[in-house]
């Protein structure tokens, strides 16, 4: 099956990444993980951020809660063959919240590569036969968010590299279950602060981003640290969504609150007529229209006169019990005037970072901005959902909008800016782990 100097995982892999893969990661397979019963893909929420994945969207179930369902993008591959890539169609994700849980659907129908038989639901002779036996799923994720699928036989050499592998501890493991044989993530640690070490030593630098060319072009704007740090690691800005150094997002903090995702609302006046929306709850002059102010849960904001609320989430149990319901914003006769989904705050949140590094810089102000990073660096990892949502319901985190529209030329022209913002105090209640790092002592 493989080349000469190859192990079974390193010529799948290879394989993989010729089709197009940019990440491969593994994942043992039990007797449970079958068609019928779905293939378990572990209970951490980061999974979600590791298999790209469509929207998310709610149904309520009998026993098991509130369950999410998202397609994916998911073909089987032939290692054996030149046979392009088959796709799976029905192949999707399913997230149970209450446990919480993820497993892989679907993921057989429609696609003729499809190892059929060894995913069938075992007998229970089969279930006694096979013991501890196992089998290596190996997924190879694309640019353009298709996933690359083969499966190994019942204790084949695939299973036995795998386990050879694990068993070693030299391979890094990713969201819970999976394993890769590239860039183990304490060495990503290493290298990211061996980087900011550099940077920081090299003293103040001049604002500026990198063109899509590559080129330095300087940048005059207040908000250039993002930028600037981006420059000094060699990053485009170009909106792309994989993260910035070795797994990690990096995030410029001084001082105040941090901005953790801007989303559009999906509901509400705001979506259907913005105008009307501003007219109605922001502040207005002849040539300009304005909706800020922070939002909390709970609680009317004077300016506007909304009330921020978390409809069908229940704080008891720290969970949603209503997939129609979301964060949503009313007036006093009850009207929606905006608001998201779960499905779209969940879908938003899924698709953030794993792994996020905060790193402080002071700042210069001369004809244009001069920026020093560090010494102070806050890694965290593990933005869970739940965490998220009782943050929200506490009001840690907040809506703290930025939405106008100006009169240019005889048009209103809009400005949207839908910020969800925590306090720097309260940025370690949305990780399970964080941790403080000074430069000057590495």
């Amino acid at each position: 099956m493989s080349g000469a100097n190859e192990s079974p995982l390193e010529y799948v892999s290879r394989v993989m990444r010729r089709l197009g893969a940019r990440r491969v990661v593994f994942k043992l397979l039990a007797n449970n993980d079958n068609s019928k019963q779905q293939i378990y893909f572990g209970s951490d929420f980061d999974v979600l951020r590791l298999i790209p994945h469509g929207d998310l969207v709610g149904e309520t179930t009998k026993d098991k809660g509130v369950m999410y369902k998202a397609s994916l993008k998911l073909s089987w591959i032939d290692i054996e063959s030149d046979s392009p890539p088959s796709p799976a169609p029905g192949a999707q994700l399913i997230f149970y919240p209450r446990y919480p849980e993820v497993r892989l659907s679907g993921f057989l129908r429609g696609s003729a590569l499809a190892p059929s038989k060894l995913m069938q639901p075992p007998t229970p002779e089969q279930r006694a036969l096979r013991g501890q036996s196992q089998r290596c799923l190996v997924l190879g994720i694309c640019a353009d968010n298709t996933i690359l699928a083969y499966s190994g036989v019942w204790d084949g050499k695939l299973a036995r590299d795998a386990n050879v592998r694990i068993e070693s501890g030299k391979i890094s493991r990713v969201a819970s279950v999976f394993y890769e044989l590239e860039q183990p993530i304490q060495e990503g640690r290493i290298l990211l602060l061996e980087k900011l070490s550099e940077i920081y030593r090299g003293g103040f630098v001049r604002s500026g981003r990198l063109s899509s060319a590559g080129d330095v072009i300087e940048y005059h704007a207040k908000n250039g640290a993002g930028y600037t740090l981006e420059r000094m690691f060699g990053i485009v800005p170009n909106g792309r969504s994989e993260p910035d150094f070795h797994d990690w997002e990096l995030k410029s903090h001084r001082s105040g609150a941090v901005t953790l995702m801007t989303p559009e609302p999906d509901s509400g006046t705001y979506k259907t007529d913005l105008g009307k929306f501003l007219t109605t709850y922001g502040t207005c002059t002849e040539s300009r229209r304005d909706f800020t102010g922070r939002h909390l849960i709970g609680v009317q904001n004077e300016r506007s006169g909304l009330t921020f609320r978390m409809e069908g989430y229940d704080p008891e149990k720290n969970e949603v019990v209503d997939p129609d319901g979301g964060l949503i914003m009313r007036n006093l006769q009850g009207e929606v005037a905006l608001g998201w989904t779960f499905n779209k705050i969940l879908t938003h949140w899924s698709r953030k970072h794993a792994q996020t590094a905060y790193v402080s810089y002071k700042v210069i102000a001369k004809d244009v901005n001069y920026y020093r990073f560090g010494p102070e660096i806050l890694l965290c990892s593990g933005a869970d959902l739940k965490l998220f949502l009782h943050a929200m319901y506490g009001n840690k985190v907040y809506h703290d909008p930025g939405i106008n529209m100006k009169l240019v030329d005889g048009e209103w022209k809009p400005k949207k800016r839908n910020q969800f913002r925590v306090g720097w105090k309260g940025i370690d209640s949305l990780y399970e782990v964080s941790e403080r790092v000074l430069l000057t002592d590495l």
